[in-house]
This record gives C-alpha cells, structure tokens and sequence, in this order.
C-alpha cells in the first residue's frame, strides 16, 4: 500500500504542498544516486534489494526548485500563508555549511553538536575510498565532501546530565549561564596542564566498530573541572581526526574553518578549535546556522537574489574570529600525540569488552 518513500523533510513538504518530491542532496548522501548523473541508480538498489521500490521514489528536484505551495488545508493547521511556495530544500549537513557561508573550496565547515561532521566543497567527489562520504552540494556545481563520527558536543551534554546535576540546578536558581560557567571552569585549568585523555566514543566511533567512552590517565588529585576540559578537548582532537584525513584529498590547505553547533556558542571552545587544528576558526553570528541556510535557499528560490551564493554571501556574518596561538598548539599536539597512542594501545580491548557485554547482557 506504499505509494511514496520520502526523507523526513521531504515528507514535511508533502503534507505542507500535497505535492510529491525528494530533494537531491538529502538523496545523494543516501546512497540512492549516481552522483555523476544526479539520477536515482538502479544497480545502487538492486545492491541494496531495493529494486522493487524504484517506482516509489519521487521524482528528484534541486534544493532552489519551487515544489510546491502551500496548501488551505496545510495553511489552516500551521498558520503559514496559503500559496506559500515551498523550495526543495537542503540535507542536514548541506543546510549548516551554506548556514556558514560555505560557498567556495578554500574553507572548510566544522558542525560540533550530537556529531563531528567535518566537511568541504568540491567540483569533484573523492571516489578512493579516503573519506567517509561524497554527496551533491546545494550549490549547483560542487560535490559535499565529509568525514564525520558522533563524537562531538554531545559528549558535554553527558557530562552535564551525570557529573554536574548540582552545577545545573544552581545555575537554575541563581540565573547563572550553565555553560558560561563550564566555560569558566575549563579556563580555570592551564593548558599545559595534564587532564586525563578522554576519549569522546559514547555513542561509538569510525576508529573502531566497538570502541566506546574513555578518560585515561586519572589522578587522584584531578577533580571534575580537569574532566570537564577533558572533555572540550577530547571532541576537539576527534574532530582534527577527521580534519587530517580531509587534509589528505586537498592540494591546499584551507584558509579557515566555519565552525557551527553547540561548540560554536562558546569563546573557550572555539579558541580551542583554533588552536587545535593551528587554523583561524570564524564563528557565525546566527545560533541555528542549519536554519539559516534554509532561509539562504528559500531567499535565492523566491528570487531575491540571483543565485544561492550571492544569497549567502549576503545572509551569512561572522561574529568573530579566533586565531590559533603558537604555543597553545605546540601543547595541544603532544596531547593530541597521546590521544592517538592511547587509541591505537586500546584497538585489541574493544572488543573483549563487547564480548564481555554480550555475554553478561541481561543478567541481573
């Protein structure tokens, strides 16, 4: 009885519009698509025993393509304008780098919230097998190149949730900002100072399939503040993980980073991110940067200006820059040297320690 198989924003536009699409760059990083052609490809489904279903896949749009507009019905349940047009719209990843002002190869993209995602664009994919995934870019043109794992701020969110209940209520009573003074206290901890490597793998890790959450090299003079910069800089080396496997496709090194996501709102972190990857990281004034770049390719859809580049150009600002120290990086690369040796030392216990959870999963 299924008539179409949609992502969920494309769903989301179905219901607003009655009419029935998907979006080529949500597809695109599904695996559905030849991404030469820009065309669903057949031999991908039938790898996948999706054959039967290609007549139920939409017919595919760019992310500028008006797709409809806003129905009465629609109009009546949202309060939207009815005849509202609808653009196709963005994936996830593709919304937050436009969001950044990603419209050119020489930058790259960092998205620091529930996962690391890591990107650049590029007039062609990199098919060698080097970097995690390729898809289209919402500007037409570039290909989305991207290596990422879900080891990024979410990590701080745990950390919060289990280590700081107090800090959390009493920031509730007195109107103190939670993350304000988490900010202060990882600044509180010079950074040269050894806080126990932490190892950001709480939801797993591309390192290995079964490696998970890790503070190595706990004193017992080390308190939660040393954990909790443990933390900001345990995400931040994930993601210079990922940066140096991009690194390794480009001719040239790129001129910044965008950075988005929970990291992007704290000063602290982000001049961490700076001096981590020994590149200037520019922030983005507007908190949801996905929801910008929506608003980019909505504006450039309507026609209020010509292209989608011309739109971000004008709708994305940088509130500030942070620019890597010297010799906060010489410290933060022999940490990030220990983060690497601690991972490889744990490659051979991972899964002994998943053979152990599955053999006592259960049992009271």
């Amino acid at each position: 009885n299924t008539r179409w198989i949609f992502a969920c924003k494309d769903y989301v536009r179905f219901r607003l519009t009655g009419e029935a699409f998907a979006e080529r760059t949500d597809y695109s990083g599904c695996n559905l698509m030849n991404l030469h052609t820009g065309a669903y490809d057949g031999e991908l489904l039938a790898l996948f025993g999706l054959s039967q279903c290609a007549d139920k896949l939409p017919p595919l749009r760019n992310s500028t393509d008006i797709c409809g507009r806003i129905t009465k019905e629609a109009a009546e349940k949202t309060g939207l304008s009815e005849g509202t047009p609808v653009a196709g719209g963005a994936f996830d990843i593709d919304a937050c780098a436009l969001g950044v002002g990603l419209t050119d190869p020489g930058r790259l993209c960092m998205i620091a919230g529930t996962w690391s995602i890591n990107e650049y664009i590029a007039t062609a994919p990199i098919t060698d097998g080097s970097v995690l995934m390729n898809s289209l870019f919402c500007l037409p043109g570039y290909y989305l190149v991207e290596e990422c794992s879900p080891t990024s701020a979410g990590n701080n969110e745990w950390f919060i949730k289990n280590l700081l209940p107090e800090l959390r209520r009493e920031c509730a009573k007195t109107d103190l900002d939670l993350y304000e003074t988490m900010n202060h206290w990882v600044e509180e901890i010079p950074v040269h100072e050894f806080c126990p490597l932490y190892l950001p793998f709480l939801m797993g890790s591309n390192v290995h399939p079964n490696a998970c959450g890790s503070f190595v090299g706990i004193n017992h003079f080390h308190t939660r503040k040393h954990l909790l910069r443990s933390v900001y800089e345990g995400v931040a080396f994930s993601h210079r993980w990922h940066l140096e496997k991009l690194l390794q496709t480009r001719r040239e090194p790129p001129v910044s980073i965008r950075l988005a996501g929970g990291a992007a709102r704290s000063p602290v972190w982000t001049q961490m991110f700076a001096d981590v990857m020994k590149l200037p990281v520019e922030s983005i004034a507007a908190g949801e940067t996905g929801a910008l770049g929506c608003a980019v390719l909505g504006a450039a859809a309507c026609g209020d200006y010509p292209d989608v580049k011309t739109a971000a150009q004008a709708m994305c600002h940088i509130s500030r820059t942070a620019m890597p120290d010297r010799t906060r990086s010489v410290v933060y690369d022999r940490k990030y040297e220990l983060y690497c040796k601690t991972i490889a030392a744990l490659d051979g216990v991972w899964d002994s320690i998943q053979a152990y959870r599955d053999e006592f999963s259960g049992q009271g």
